[in-house]
């Protein structure tokens, strides 16, 4: 394979024209360069070149997605290489006699939310990945197959991610005084992910009282139904809550008009599976960078203790050739180091490491959600949670030397650990610890 995978390349250069000397390695064989110890090896095969300005002709010809590191350029051919598999995991973890405290990841629609959507709304559960890859044009029928499949999954996904939050003691007393709460959800759709967010705020924030909250989407039918599950809630809660529903078609991060919002400071911003359409619809590799234009773009909005939920699918979309999690996760990285003032507080490990990290991290958290008509569903979706660095430490209590794990996948049977991270002791990267 690495001969011909040599050959090809050979073909592939001669046929572009371009004069440039490169290098094969067996990621599992060979000695590799000293430079690759700052990159995490997905793949058999590693591809490297020196530097050249003909990039985008060779990413354009190979259908693959170019890394410049130094003075180098490479990229991965082959096979996806497999992380620890869960056998060795949990033998690694008898030998330490350790015990993980993990995040919670499994829950159940409440049971007033579980009646609303499905008695009430009539929605249904179908689940159709190619179907729901792109939502801006979902009928109404679309809407509740939508509604009772993937809304229940963002529910999960967020209140699990804020309720480990909202257990941390210093970030709690951030909202002893806080009056009214301030909320915004990009490409919101029916609002799993507000709902999972508003039932942690019920149930940790006993205090606050008004709750004002931004919901942008482009899909008319969507935000119907998110009004009238708003509508519901506030029948359940003694919160006063005020809905700015907000009909915007775009199809890129630039076409998002935010002059109506650009003078608040928002608590939470919130953002799922919306970057991915974006990806999926762009006939060019410009939209690729997405996720940077985002944090560059919403991050500024944050008040001074607010977080972004930047949440996505872990698939490949559309013509891009990258998987989203190693996309979003360089891509913040980037936009953090030219930002200034922001940081990661979710992963760990990217707190951590993400100014200096170059690493092509796959990252992945499973949540599992049970309703009326599906038990254990199953999402899988890679995040950051993102706020003003002054902030995030205060949060941060643990910061000692160990493996922080990103992905753990019992059915897929595979673990994968932050590349940066050493020691003895095993954490999970995405549980806050309390204080």
């Amino acid at each position: 394979m690495k001969v011909e995978l040599k050959k090809h390349i050979s073909e592939v250069l001669s046929s572009l024209q371009i004069s440039i000397s490169f290098e094969v390695f067996d990621c599992n064989n060979d000695i590799l360069p000293e430079w690759t110890e700052k990159v995490q090896l997905t793949h058999e095969y590693l591809v490297c070149c020196g530097e050249t300005a003909e990039i985008k002709r060779i990413q354009s010809f190979i259908g693959k997605t170019i890394f410049q590191i130094d003075n180098h350029i490479y990229w991965f051919d082959g096979n996806r290489t497999r992380p620890l598999e869960i056998s060795q995991f949990e033998d690694l973890i008898k030998s330490r006699e350790q015990k993980i405290d993990y995040l919670k990841t499994k829950t159940t629609l409440p049971a007033w939310l579980d009646d609303f959507i499905f008695d009430h709304l009539k929605a249904v559960y179908a689940p159709d990945f190619k179907k729901f890859d792109y939502n801006l044009n979902l009928t109404k029928e679309d809407n509740l197959k939508y509604l009772g499949t993937y809304f229940p999954r963002s529910y999960t996904e967020s209140f699990c991610v804020f309720d480990n939050i909202f257990q941390n003691t210093d970030y709690l007393n951030t909202f002893s005084e806080k009056k009214p709460l301030n909320i915004l959800s990009v490409g919101c759709g029916t609002g799993g992910d507000l709902m999972g967010l508003l039932t942690v705020i019920e149930k940790y924030c006993h205090k606050i009282s008004d709750i004002q909250i931004w919901a942008i989407d482009g899909n008319k039918e969507s935000l119907v139904i998110l009004k009238k599950i708003i509508k519901q809630f506030s029948i359940q809660t003694s919160k006063k809550i005020k809905l700015n529903a907000i009909e915007s078609i775009f199809d890129s991060i630039e076409d998002i008009n935010i002059e109506q919002i650009k003078k608040c400071a928002f608590d939470f911003i919130l953002s799922f599976k919306m970057i991915c359409e974006i990806i999926s619809i762009a006939e060019t590799s410009f939209y690729k960078d997405s996720y940077y234009k985002f944090v560059i773009k919403f991050a500024p909005l944050l008040s001074s203790n607010g977080l972004c939920l930047l949440l996505d699918v872990t698939t490949k979309t559309g013509h891009n050739n990258s998987f989203n999690p190693i996309l979003m996760n360089q891509q913040v990285n980037q936009a953090l180091l030219e930002l200034k003032g922001f940081q990661t507080l979710l992963p760990l490990p990217c707190n951590f490491h993400e100014h200096v990290c170059v690493k092509q991290c796959f990252t992945q958290q499973k949540f599992q959600v049970s309703h009326k008509q599906k038990t254990n569903d199953i999402s899988k979706v890679c995040y950051r949670v993102i706020g003003k660095a002054e902030f995030v430490n205060t949060l941060v209590n643990d910061k000692e030397n160990a493996k922080y794990l990103i992905q753990k996948d019992k059915q897929a049977m595979m673990t994968a650990f932050c590349p940066h991270s050493t020691g003895e002791k095993i954490i999970d990267g995405y549980k806050l610890n309390n204080s």
